[in-house]
């Protein structure tokens, strides 16, 4: 029997929530964005009114009100969007244990050893549409697969409030092949390079072809053009019980265009994501750096360390050194992200070199846990590095209250 797999997106989410809270900005232009007392940051949703008026997400608060003077601009809320969220997952609960986040509006379900019980796949189909709408408020776009990859393209086709079945690779070849999961620009640019244009004309290249042109990813591209991706989807409690990282992610006030700017959001981020680190009595190994670029292209990378840290500098240095090896300036960044992950509750035993420097340091551990200290006391900006205070417009922001990757 062949799975079926539910990717679940909830619609303009942020937007929705807002307009839960404020009933009286449905019929008017409404966006969400990072900061609108100073009209910096960007649009995160935006709701159909605002849609009609040409507000696109990621534009610069000041784009969207030159589009829409009229635009109502509110601060987003995240302890409410994770409380929705929750009251969501919650209810996919009652159809299915198997459940994947993705981000905090989206989710794949597994609903292959549901059907028998609720009857069919449309009726689970329907009765979520139904119900997220009726019990929550919210709405949803729901795609239907063999497979999460189909699925995901399933809920970027379907209409608000509306599923879209994917039965095969007949039902997309001609997309465009960036309609993929994981093909941004660039990947979309270099396969138009090679006569590439559709999921189509990627699905029946040779698969040694694709990994010539594309290296690893050429591999994980053919399996999800031609719908052979098969990843299980874990039982939801095995996904939200265990802690597997800590992170913040931030976007910029303004485009971030050199290493200085970028070291100084990048300190922010640091700081914060090791203390909570160590409040949580943690030690890391791996560091992850997620970073955009204005143009919305994204890239992730990472690095295993040799011991396992609970330290700000380590997580600095490594997010440095990856940055430096993978990327430039040519086009300016907007968001950076730091995350860790690899964690565990006991410090490794490592054997460093009597010449070496690199290795855990107890006198930077005392450093750090002493700023932990005076910031509990007296508050996050009672003390902060020379570093951060060269341009308040980048560091004036508090991680631990914008949105956490966890």
């Amino acid at each position: 029997m062949n799975k079926v797999i539910l990717h679940c997106d909830l619609n303009c989410f942020f937007a929705s929530v807002e307009m839960l809270h404020h009933p009286e900005l449905r019929d008017v232009p409404m966006a969400v964005a990072g900061d609108p007392e100073h009209r910096h940051g960007i649009i995160l949703a935006k709701n159909v009114p605002a849609k009609r008026k040409g507000i696109k997400t990621a534009e610069t608060i000041g784009e969207a009100l030159k589009k829409c003077p009229e635009l109502v601009v509110l601060k987003p809320n995240y302890d409410s969007y994770e409380y929705f969220s929750e009251k969501v997952r919650d209810l996919y609960y009652e159809y299915t244990d198997r459940i994947e986040p993705f981000g905090i509006d989206e989710c794949w379900l597994d609903i292959t050893g549901s059907i028998s019980y609720f009857g069919s796949v449309e009726k689970i189909v329907s009765g979520l549409l139904s119900r997220v709408k009726n019990e929550i408020g919210l709405t949803l776009s729901i795609g239907v697969s063999f497979n999460r990859i189909y699925a995901k393209l399933g809920s970027d086709l379907a209409k608000e409030d509306s599923a879209c079945y994917i039965g095969s690779l007949d039902d997309i070849r001609h997309l465009p092949a960036s309609s993929l999961l994981g093909v941004g620009y660039h990947t979309g640019e270099k396969l138009k390079n090679y006569g590439l244009y559709t999921i189509g004309d990627v699905a029946k290249k040779p698969l040694p072809y694709l990994k010539e042109i594309l290296g690893k990813w050429g591999e994980s591209l053919y399996c999800y053009a031609n719908g052979y991706e098969s990843v299980p989807i874990p039982r939801y409690k095995e996904v939200t019980e265990e802690v597997k990282s800590i992170g913040n992610s931030m976007t910029s006030i303004r485009d971030l265009k050199d290493m200085e700017d970028f070291k100084i959001v990048l300190s922010v981020l640091c700081d914060s994501v090791s203390a909570r680190v160590r409040a949580k009595k943690m030690y890391f190994r791996t560091v992850h750096l997620q970073v955009r670029t204005k143009k919305l292209e994204a890239r992730t990378m990472q690095m295993r360390l040799k011991e396992n840290s609970d330290l700000g500098k380590d997580i600095f240095d490594c997010a440095i050194t990856l940055f430096e090896n993978n990327c430039d300036f040519s086009i300016p960044y907007r968001s950076i992200g730091i995350s860790v992950s690899s964690l565990s509750f006991r410090k490794d035993v490592y054997q460093t070199s009597l010449f070496e420097k690199d290795g855990y340091s107890m006198k930077q551990k005392k450093e750090e846990t002493a700023i932990d200290t005076i910031r509990e006391r007296f508050g996050h900006y009672a003390i902060s590095s020379l570093r951060v205070l060269e341009d308040a417009s980048l560091s004036s922001f508090i991680p631990k209250s914008e949105k956490e990757i966890s």
